[in-house]
């Protein structure tokens, strides 16, 4: 006797595709995207009777390439359909969706290390000095942390911070936030940033994971196709075949800092976290 209901495997929680850059429109064509990077502009002091010294700029850009195709693909066979006492081909067609979304939260995470800026050690607990260092990298480049600016922690690296009493103590963070955090382990927002928790970190060894900190602009992803579902039957094994797939482009997107005359793009926007 089969009983009503299915043991599904757990999902991660999928947060960092939404957190990066998503402005980068697909325009129904093409599979390199540009975008022109522009300084800050010089200033000079005007001498009596002496000319300006035009400076010119040699533009440069940011691409994203729209080549990654994601897909998943199920057969369903009809007698299981008409059998079955769950709707088996629907419940996996869920399952589909999740797994796409997934794809594109591993992959952004596989830049995280990329990052010219870094502290912390892997495998090593992050300190209360590494985080405020982390936070300094993106003030000295004039980015707002209260502003579209976001931590990723692994759960690991995230039971360490909770051992500092900056982020549990009431003395630091108030009743009803050191509440929250011993009675439901949660942390709102450190140096104005909020932190959230990913199971989809890049672990590059045991013990180990990469976290981070960045602004949404620090990452694009370009979403030439959205989930897409197609359905087939196939005759001969009586049977009908589901297919979900997705096109997609992810880059680490380098900006001039501020300096004016300033044309080497750099990620001042983002901060590798080693921990673990």
């Amino acid at each position: 006797m089969w009983v009503e209901g299915t043991i599904r495997a757990l999902e991660f929680a999928l947060v960092i595709a939404p957190s990066v850059d998503r402005t980068w429109d697909f325009v129904g064509h093409g599979d390199t995207y540009h975008k022109v990077r522009v300084p800050n502009i010089e200033s000079q002091t005007k001498s009596a009777s002496t000319g300006l010294n035009a400076t010119v700029y040699t533009d440069t850009e940011q691409t994203i390439t729209v080549t990654t195709h994601d897909a998943c693909a199920i057969k369903s066979e009809r007698i299981v359909q008409v059998l079955a006492r769950n709707d088996l081909k629907s419940i996996m067609q869920s399952k589909m969706g999740y797994s796409l979304g997934r794809a594109i939260d591993v992959r952004i995470g596989a830049l995280f290390a990329s990052l010219s800026q870094a502290v912390g050690i892997l495998g090593v607990e992050v300190t209360y000095d590494n985080l405020l260092r982390a936070v300094q990298y993106l003030e000295d480049a004039g980015y707002d942390m209260g502003s579209d600016v976001t931590w990723f922690f692994s759960p690991a690296q995230k039971a360490g911070i909770m051992k500092m009493d900056t982020f549990i103590n009431a003395s630091y963070v108030g009743e009803d936030a050191a509440r929250m955090a011993h009675e439901k382990a949660t942390i709102g927002t450190f140096q104005g940033a909020p932190l959230k928790i990913s199971n989809l970190l890049t672990a590059p060894a045991a013990g180990q994971h990469d976290n981070v900190l960045f602004h949404k602009e620090t990452f694009a992803l370009v979403m030439a196709q959205e989930p897409e579902t197609v359905l087939d039957s196939i005759a001969l094994d009586i049977a009908d075949v589901v297919v979900q797939h997705q096109i997609s482009g992810i880059a680490e997107v380098d900006r001039y800092s501020e300096t004016p005359g300033n044309i080497t793009a750099t990620d001042e926007g983002g901060v590798f976290i080693r921990g673990v």
